[in-house]
């Protein structure tokens, strides 16, 4: 773990640190990667480093920065599915002030991508006319939902998944006992967000395991069990349904995996479900690696199907007919 005590990350740690250090650091920066690689983490790590500069009292600012308690520090997110106008320009009129203690104020923008087109015009004018003594970071999946003229005024970092192993170590570096250490940096698949969520609450890798049960009960179910299984999923949000989507996902490419020509021991290394191996090697000897991935294609296509507001109820009860009963 680096010293700004991010796991994973350190190119990304380094070139800002050097940044920093050689007073060359960008106004504007864009942070994008999937959902908890560590996104936020980087940015609060570096808005404490950035209002470190110049303070009387390091320690204190970072301590304060770190709990979003810094008076030069703001930070906007969605509110009920969007970043509002007023917040953005509640926050923007906080920068054109002096700082405070140090000699940056610094904004971080999460959820960019869900801005509001008011929030978008008034982020672009901000930096098209910047203040030298701010420092603004953006959030986001990716550069898609961020217009182009924004983008294109940033510095752009790009987060990748992070090893299983850095993970793993870090989490055992925190105090994680070393067996659950292995088994939720497997699960998290490269995001130290998730993994730190995991260690600090069984609620949700106790949801996660429910979920995979469910799973594992409707393949041997007739139809009506399944039917009424979509039925209750159907009155569930959708961010909800795309977790359960995408975990359902990954099992099926686990029983893909199981039914090939890998060993037991390698399946220990490659499924993504590896405390389901059994299972899933269970389900495997009686689906056809052609039916398998049927199923994953079908998992993908009503993804798609919910991101394009379908019927979920429709969606669900497609997915449960083409579902293989063992």
């Amino acid at each position: 773990m680096n010293d700004w005590k991010i796991i994973g990350h350190d190119w990304a740690v380094r070139r800002l640190k050097q940044q920093i250090v050689s007073e060359q650091l960008a106004q504007s920066h864009l942070f994008v990667g999937p959902p908890s690689v560590g996104k936020a983490a980087v940015a609060r790590a570096m808005a404490a480093a950035v209002l470190s500069i110049q303070a009387a009292d390091p320690g204190r600012t970072q301590r304060l920065a770190q709990s979003n308690k810094h008076p030069d520090l703001t930070w906007v997110g969605a509110e009920d599915g969007s970043v509002k106008v007023d917040r953005v320009r509640d926050m923007l009129h906080a920068l054109t002030l002096a700082p405070i203690e140090g000699r940056y104020r610094v904004a971080v923008i999460d959820d960019a991508h869900l801005a509001t087109d008011g929030s978008k015009n008034a982020i672009l004018k901000t930096l098209e006319e910047p203040n030298q003594s701010t420092v603004i970071i953006m959030i986001a999946p990716s550069t898609d939902g961020v217009l182009p003229t924004i983008t294109s005024r940033c510095q752009v970092l790009h987060l990748r998944p992070v090893a299983l192993q850095v993970i793993s170590e870090a989490l055992v570096g925190r105090g994680v006992d070393a067996t659950k250490a292995a088994l939720v940096a497997q699960l998290a698949r490269g995001r130290p967000g998730w993994a730190l969520r995991a260690t600090q609450s069984d609620e949700l890798l106790a949801e996660r395991a429910q979920r995979i049960s469910d799973l594992e009960e409707l393949i041997p179910a007739n139809r009506t069990r399944r039917f009424a299984y979509a039925e209750t999923l159907a009155k569930t949000d959708g961010e909800t349904l795309q977790v359960l989507l995408e975990e359902w996902l990954l099992f099926w490419l686990d029983v893909v995996r199981a039914g090939g020509s890998l060993t037991q021991l390698e399946q220990q290394h490659s499924l993504h479900n590896v405390d389901r191996a059994a299972s899933i090697r269970r389900i495997a000897e009686h689906v056809t690696t052609a039916d398998a991935v049927k199923m994953v294609r079908a998992v993908i296509n009503t993804l798609f199907y919910l991101q394009q507001n379908a019927n979920a109820r429709l969606a669900f009860d497609a997915l449960m007919l083409k579902m293989p009963v063992v």
